[in-house]
């Protein structure tokens, strides 16, 4: 039986020789073959989200049905969860690697489809999604024109969207939410999708009463019903052909002269992928997640009455004991790196780029109306008495909810450390402002979260703070490294000390946390000279730099995607032939000097690159 190693576990394939697609003899191995050729870029669209799949054991012209439950001889290694359902509850597979995609493909699981919301926060939908149809005598070039009106739209609510091809005729719109009840967001898009249909009754319908739909096209807004799922990203769909679910960028899409132009298959889709990345990308970084406006477009609904808050029990905790999580609890403390790492630098899966703040440790613990919060120091000592106006915060979080934070004193336009030191002494001054600045949470009411991915606390962190005022906020994140160091350089003014970086998939675990939690503290920018570059010319991967010292260094850690396309942008025309440098190997010098900013940081000292100048 022929076998695949992936991701470390050796999977035996079957019926490779199937044909899976008659019209175009495409075969169940050549499925295979691209689902291990897009696999890292589309499990990140998958991660903790229970996957449905539409199963196609003989291939797309015989039976074709939907399975929520794991396919029969899926491995017991195969990660599932328990997921809400109307006959109470329903064990789905959820993929985290690339061995378990290819062995449910194998098993005939074609298509790949996943709710907006993750399987640590049922019903919790972290994105909005809505589907473009067209009707007979429209086409995805109609849909390009309701895509384009509905991103103008979005954006006016301040919420940015991104594009992908439905894999069939239409279109997806993805937008990044902060976590937001799934009823508030499916209400949400269908009033976005009435007031389109208001606005443009010719071109856009709104139902799906196929009778209205000649020549338009569809705005399906039911996708964000905590119940329904959408075609994942890189999905293969059981067509005629084997097409894919392919994000675009805009540019694309509106460049696009015909409708075969936005039509891609399996064949086509891996040297996409490999030319110019994952256009979603972006959609990944929680950063980019912003709230859903408080009302629908210009019509306000009604708030709902809030239940009468519970004395002892909270709400989401089912009538148990909400508070699962004492004090005092041993605390993940990151190692200190003379650079930041880059996105794939802290053992894949990507890395949170965190603000880091020069304050006093704190793990906070809401404990309920009758019992006093609780502010844990790094020592395990409660600080609440030294600092009443966070203790008073703090208690008004819902019971079981514990925050590990840093907390910070504000004067003057900038971090203030020793107004801390002041404060516990003699009091906050009129003009210092205390705060509690939330990187992570470890319990939520009724419910310990420390076992969870990084990413997903992070999820959990901005729902459960997305309605408190300050002092209490999030910290300011991304999983863009570029990003990051922006922050540090135009934030430094305020007292910003420099990055925390963390491995996106890490559990809350103390020991060991080194090796995933890093931190760094930044250094003085100087001008440099970049001399040459390593890697291909179209995709550098380092520079060798001449500091103003004459000290020659080659960049560390590596470029980021960003940084590359700018080096190999300013440096076309300006690369000699290849060389080979004793100290850096094969690298290529610049016939005319580009100037660099860079941070040198560390013994020995290592260079690491921030911007081109471009003057």
């Amino acid at each position: 039986m022929p076998q695949m190693t992936v991701d470390g576990r050796t999977l035996a394939l079957s019926h490779l020789d199937k044909v899976y697609f008659p019209r175009t003899g495409t075969l169940k191995g050549e499925v295979l073959r691209y689902y291990a050729a897009v696999h890292s870029a589309l499990l990140p669209h998958l991660r903790d989200r229970p996957v449905s799949f539409l199963r196609c054991p003989d291939g797309v012209a015989a039976e074709v049905f939907v399975a929520k439950n794991p396919p029969p001889g899926t491995p017991d290694w195969v990660r599932t969860a328990e997921v809400p359902s109307n006959s109470g509850e329903l064990r789905q597979v959820v993929l985290e690697d690339g061995a378990g995609l290819l062995s449910v493909v194998n098993l005939g699981c074609l298509e790949l489809h996943v709710p907006q919301w993750h399987a640590a926060a049922p019903g919790l939908a972290d994105r909005l999604v809505l589907d473009l149809d067209p009707g007979a005598g429209a086409d995805v070039l109609t849909c390009r024109t309701v895509a384009g009106l509905l991103r103008e739209r979005l954006a006016a609510d301040g919420l940015e969207a991104w594009v992908k091809t439905s894999g069939g005729k239409g279109l997806h719109l993805l937008v990044p939410l902060e976590p937001t009840p799934s009823a508030r967001v499916s209400a949400y898009a269908k009033e976005l999708a009435a007031e389109l249909e208001a606005a443009r009754p010719e071109l856009v319908v709104h139902t799906m009463a196929k009778a209205r739909r000649t020549g338009r096209v569809l705005v399906d807004w039911s996708q964000n019903s905590a119940k329904k799922t959408t075609a994942a990203p890189y999905t293969v769909r059981a067509q005629e052909r084997p097409t894919v679910s392919a994000p675009l960028s805009w540019a694309e899409l509106d460049a696009a002269g015909s409708a075969a132009e936005l039509v891609f298959t399996i064949a086509e889709v891996p040297e996409r992928l490999a030319a110019h990345g994952d256009p979603l990308g972006p959609l990944l970084d929680p950063a980019r997640a912003r709230p859903l406006p408080a009302a629908a477009p210009h019509r306000a609904r009604p708030a709902s009455p809030s239940p009468a808050p519970s004395k002892s029990k909270s709400p989401s905790s089912g009538g148990r004991d909400p508070v699962v999580l004492t004090p005092p609890v041993e605390v993940m403390r990151p190692a200190a790196v003379p650079a930041v790492p880059p996105a794939d630098g802290l053992g894949g899966g990507g890395v949170l780029y965190e603000l880091k703040l020069d304050g006093f440790r704190c793990v906070a613990f809401a404990r309920g109306p009758d019992r006093p919060a609780f502010l844990q120091s790094r020592s395990g000592r409660d600080l609440a008495a030294e600092f009443p106006p966070i203790a008073a915060a703090v208690a008004r979080l819902p019971a079981g909810l514990v925050l590990d934070a840093e907390l910070v004193a504000w004067r003057g336009g900038r971090f203030a450390f020793e107004e801390l030191l002041r404060t516990r002494r003699d009091g906050a001054a009129e003009d210092v402002a205390l705060g509690l600045i939330a990187f992570d949470v470890l319990a939520l009411p009724g419910r310990d979260v420390r076992s969870l991915p990084l990413a997903d606390r992070r999820r959990l962190l901005l729902a459960a703070l997305a309605e408190v005022p300050p002092p209490v906020q999030p910290v300011l994140a991304t999983t863009d490294r570029a990003e990051a160091l922006t922050w540090t350089e135009q934030l430094a003014d305020t007292g910003v000390e420099g990055l925390v970086c963390k491995a996106a998939g890490s559990a809350y675990r103390p020991r060991g946390a080194g090796r995933v939690w890093v931190k760094y503290r930044r250094g003085d920018t100087v001008d440099a000279t970049v001399r040459a570059v390593t890697g291909p010319p179209a995709r550098p991967r380092a520079v060798v730099l001449e500091l103003d010292d004459g000290r020659v260094l080659l960049s560390s850690p590596p470029l980021s995607p960003l940084q590359s396309r700018q080096v190999a942008e300013l440096a076309a025309g300006r690369l000699g032939a290849p060389v080979h440098d004793p100290q850096y190997g094969d690298v290529r010098p610049l016939t005319a000097p580009l100037r660099a900013e860079v941070t040198v940081t560390g013994r020995p000292p290592a260079a690491l690159f921030v911007r081109l100048r471009g003057d």
